[in-house]
């Protein structure tokens, strides 16, 4: 069972990042689901951020998981999850941000909107994280 699923990347620092990431999202979008919105518009783009993003973050992990970037050397996966991570800042950042402004006083957009600039925050952990790798990985010295 070992040669299939390799855990190393869910215990280091990236992958418990994702995985809060992950259950954070997945909370975002169900106080916004589960509750009777007024502006369809600000809030159906908050849950389409929401939900895609999870869905990439899940099959990040799924996929390294498995251990595909292990098997799949022609991918740079340290700047395919830095490009990742700060479109998902971008986008679940802008969408919290108009969550909070139109969220009028109702308690389950305000923890929405919260869960939604936790996980941005998370992002920026996690673009930092793989900027540091990235630097790390390149060699040092003059090019030849």
């Amino acid at each position: 069972m070992m040669g299939i699923l390799f855990p190393e990347y869910l215990l280091s620092k990236q992958g418990i990042l994702k995985v809060a990431q992950l259950v954070i999202l997945l909370v975002a979008f169900a106080c916004v689901r589960s509750t009777w919105y007024t502006s369809v518009y600000s809030y159906g783009y908050f849950e389409g951020v929401t939900l895609g993003y999870s869905i990439t973050v899940a099959v990040f992990l799924f996929l390294n998981a498995f251990g595909v970037p292990k098997r799949a050397s022609f991918v740079n996966w340290t700047i395919a999850e830095f490009v990742l991570d700060t479109l998902g800042f971008i986008f679940i950042s802008t969408g919290s941000i108009v969550a909070a402004v139109k969220s009028y006083d109702t308690p389950i957009l305000v923890a929405a909107s919260v869960c939604g600039l936790l996980a941005s925050y998370l992002s920026v952990v996690s673009v930092i994280l793989s900027f540091v790798a990235a630097r790390r990985s390149q060699p040092e010295g003059p090019p030849i």
